[in-house]
């Protein structure tokens, strides 16, 4: 997976690890349509100085919720550190996850947030929707501009 590494507006895409192959598809998606897009292999765990840091200077933050998600005892520090430092987010749902029904996740949502469902096999509506929101094309790069990315990968899990 390509992640951004430069200080324009980026999105943060966060996941469970297990939910890692859709997670690349839709980086793959954004990174077609030249969107900055920042994650790791591990999905951003934010209790780890380099996510935290590259998480606070996020335009974006673009969570994969999914019952794996839910589960994840990392995960929900996501969604809450999102609501912390007040950044715009998108919670795109991957299967029919209930975040209401949790009292932990339902404490923290609210209206400012989008929600979409995500088909990660059929993005097409997904992506057209996630265009129609300004905090995602503001990190759409210049026609000039090169991507300043790097390869992440499973040794990024010890770094």
């Amino acid at each position: 997976m390509e992640s951004y590494q430069g200080k324009n507006d980026f999105i943060a895409l966060c996941y469970d690890n297990d939910d890692r192959a859709a997670a690349e598809r839709i980086a793959e998606a954004l990174n077609a349509l030249r969107i900055r897009v920042w994650s790791n292999y591990r999905g951003c765990v934010l209790r780890k100085s380099s996510d935290a840091e590259r998480f606070a200077v996020c335009r974006t933050v673009l969570i994969l919720i999914s019952a794996k998600w839910l589960k994840g005892k990392n995960n929900t520090d996501q969604l809450k550190g999102a609501v912390l430092m007040d950044k715009q987010t998108v919670l795109l749902f991957l299967d029919d996850t209930d975040l209401s029904a949790n009292e932990e996740t339902a404490a923290l949502l609210n209206r400012s947030m989008r929600m979409i469902d995500c088909d990660p096999e059929n993005l097409d509506e997904c992506m057209q929707e996630l265009l129609s929101m300004e905090c995602v094309t503001d990190c759409i790069m210049a026609e000039d501009e090169e991507p300043d990315t790097k390869t992440t990968s499973l040794l990024d899990i010890f770094s």
